[in-house]
């Protein structure tokens, strides 16, 4: 798996060498570049667009000593900002931030002669994440194209917390912790950065995206455990 990842960051670093020294050949032989302020889906110009767009990020927190993941739900809400890298191929970079959101809630009651028992454990995060993409689109007509990506995020984590309530005997007990604080955690707490990678497809007709993406963590967020992610996006070109 380390193999994996080091050849995920060589050709992602490969590719965007070679595509920013083909830009700079094309651009000390012509001097011919797009102005439209218009989103084209189809057109090759180094002048780019900027997206917003809102993705749904159900993700899982894998175990390397246990199968039994944690599935949390999740949305991201952010922009991106695109870029030619040479004036003779489609190719481009994608760069932005979002907000992310996670959480996960597990509960349960029952009854014991005649008095209600009932937990539930809630789990949220709040995350700014910066992905950054390389892409290739290929266009299928004149206002509609499909470009695979790949590229790498940057996590920081901004909040977490775990909320424990557990009601039994007409009682009521709760407790919540900071999970990236080192005493609420026992000298334990949840890593603040991540970095990860991801790949997926991106769909563009006129000003609309659709895009799929898969991805997973590099680094634990804490011990033995790492998120990998699923995102559906829908975002407005311009």
């Amino acid at each position: 798996m380390k193999k994996f990842k080091f050849f995920v960051l060589l050709a992602f670093m490969g590719l965007a060498t070679t595509a920013f020294a083909e830009s700079a050949d094309s651009e000390s032989s012509s001097c011919t570049i797009s102005t439209s302020s218009s989103f084209d889906a189809t057109s090759v110009t180094t002048d780019g667009w900027s997206r917003i767009y809102v993705s749904y990020t159900p993700s899982k927190m894998k175990f390397d000593d246990s199968d039994d993941d944690i599935k949390f739900k999740g949305f991201t809400v952010g922009w991106l900002r695109g870029f030619g890298l040479t004036q003779s191929l489609p190719l481009y970079m994608e760069a932005g931030a979002g907000i992310q959101y996670r959480s996960y809630k597990d509960e349960d009651s029952e009854s014991y002669g005649g008095y209600e028992y009932s937990y539930s454990e809630k789990l949220t995060m709040l995350s700014l994440n910066i992905p950054l993409n390389l892409l290739y689109r290929f266009n299928v007509t004149d206002d509609f194209s499909i470009s695979p990506y790949f590229g790498l995020d940057f996590r920081i984590n901004l909040l977490g917390k775990n909320k424990y309530e557990e009601t039994g005997y007409g009682e009521t007990d709760s407790e919540d912790w900071n999970l990236f604080d080192d005493d609420d955690m026992n000298g334990e707490p949840w890593k603040r950065f991540q970095a990860g990678w991801h790949i997926g497809v991106g769909l563009d007709y006129r000003a609309i995206h659709l895009g799929v993406e898969y991805g997973t963590d590099f680094n634990e967020i804490v011990d033995e455990t790492k998120f990998a992610t699923t995102s559906v996006t829908l975002g407005f070109n311009f």
